[in-house]
């Protein structure tokens, strides 16, 4: 497995070295943003220092284009994800003296400019969106502060994150609203538990935050009722494939049919509640943690894991690697084989899917109606699943690269 491992890690370097010359999508998630740690994930396996000249002109080129452009704030597709990439990689003490300068001249322009923007445009729960919205710049911001206790914005950042908390708490109010409504209309509020825009996200960023400032009344009221809203929609019927839909307004009302993956499932929810537990010192609610992450294994055929679609893929967002990672990282809390068995099968079946013969490097992102489409993306395409398999050859060597998706849970 390692030489197809490998054979299929040079297989999608080969079209990234062909393509990103004329590729200025700085996307952390779509684009060209996150190549600079799939490169260093290469060097770390081949100590190969050509991987570090690629790492220096992708920041350069990075760089040009944020100077020449309009560029997004958002952690998804804008400055957010691409100065989290670079505080990355500049805590990895492996950049030449000029590509220093340049990110840390880069970092502090964009610091402040994000905290400003997002204090100054977060209102209401449409506003706090991880991957688009505000949660986004704030989990970016509590990891600036987390590499660099001389923070120069720390009173903005936890002026931020009350914002976001005061926010959460009122939306939460609203659900607990709906709780025993049977009928509803179009514009009844629905909640959102998954990772990728809703009460995960919170409750991961929240316990971050908590992690370095801890003495915060109301970030750690609005982490236990964040907890508390997802667990009200935990259903009744433990045969149920699903323990947690993805968005609804209720339990009552909610359809427990959620596929497995990285933006939406029991296996984010199960990792998101493990983190709060550890900073709320909860050992019930790790227990709960625990005994979900045991349930997913039981979802160990593709029928299961993709209970609801007519297609998946092997991409991260909401496919075969992040499914694989996940049992990982469950794999090192818990210790468990069992964890580990079904993560090395699972890695095997993303070698198998990428056979194909279209795609990048075999690799296509499934569209829904039976439809693919190539994307390089760490997302939805071939950098996110690159980054996979390198981990895989890498074993425990941890080198923090699923920070980038909010999974670095286990890492107190």
């Amino acid at each position: 497995m390692e030489d197809k491992t490998i054979s299929k890690i040079n297989a999608i370097n080969d079209y990234i070295n062909l393509n990103i010359e004329n590729n200025s999508n700085i996307s952390l998630c779509n684009g060209i943003g996150s190549l600079p740690v799939f490169y260093y994930l290469q060097y770390k396996l081949t100590n190969d220092e050509e991987y570090l000249t690629k790492i220096h002109d992708t920041i350069s080129k990075i760089i040009e284009i944020i100077n020449e452009t309009d560029v997004l704030l958002s952690y998804c597709n804008g400055l957010a994800g691409v100065a989290h990439v670079f505080d990355y990689i500049k805590n990895k003490n492996i950049l030449n003296s000029e590509s220093l300068i340049d990110v840390e001249d880069a970092l502090s322009t964009i610091d402040e400019g994000i905290a400003d923007y997002y204090i100054n445009h977060t209102r209401i729960i449409e506003d706090i969106d991880f991957l688009h919205g505000t949660f986004g710049a704030a989990f970016y911001l509590i990891e600036r502060f987390t590499n660099n206790k001389n923070f120069l914005f720390k009173e903005k950042l936890v002026q931020l994150f009350e914002i976001l908390a005061i926010i959460v708490l009122a939306d939460i109010e609203k659900t607990n609203s709906v709780k025993d409504l049977y009928n509803t209309i179009e514009d009844t509020h629905v909640t959102n538990c998954g990772l990728a825009h809703g009460h995960i996200s919170y409750i991961i960023i929240f316990s971050k935050f908590l992690e370095q400032i801890h003495e915060n009344n109301l970030i750690r009221e609005a982490l236990k009722k964040s907890v508390s809203c997802v667990l009200e929609f935990e259903n009744s019927d433990g045969n149920n494939l699903s323990q947690f839909p993805s968005i609804a307004t209720n339990k009552i009302t909610a359809n427990y049919n959620t596929n497995l993956g990285w933006c939406y499932g029991d296996q984010t929810i199960s990792l998101g509640l493990y983190k709060a537990a550890c900073i709320l010192n909860d050992k019930a609610l790790e227990e709960k943690a625990l005994a979900l992450a045991y349930k997913n294994l039981q979802r160990n055929t593709f029928e299961r894991m993709f209970s609801n679609s007519n297609g998946y893929d092997a991409c991260f967002c909401h496919g075969l690697s992040s499914i694989a990672y996940i049992h990982k990282k469950w794999y090192l809390i818990s210790k468990d084989e069992k964890f580990y068995h079904e993560y090395e099968k699972l890695t095997s079946a993303v070698l198998k899917f990428g056979e194909n013969e279209k795609g990048i490097a075999g690799y296509q992102k499934y569209q829904g109606n039976g439809t693919y489409i190539d994307s390089i993306g760490l997302l939805d395409g071939v950098i996110g699943i690159g980054m996979v398999l390198i981990d895989y050859l890498l074993e425990f060597d941890d080198c923090g690269w699923d920070n980038l998706f909010l999974l670095d849970v286990n890492n107190n």
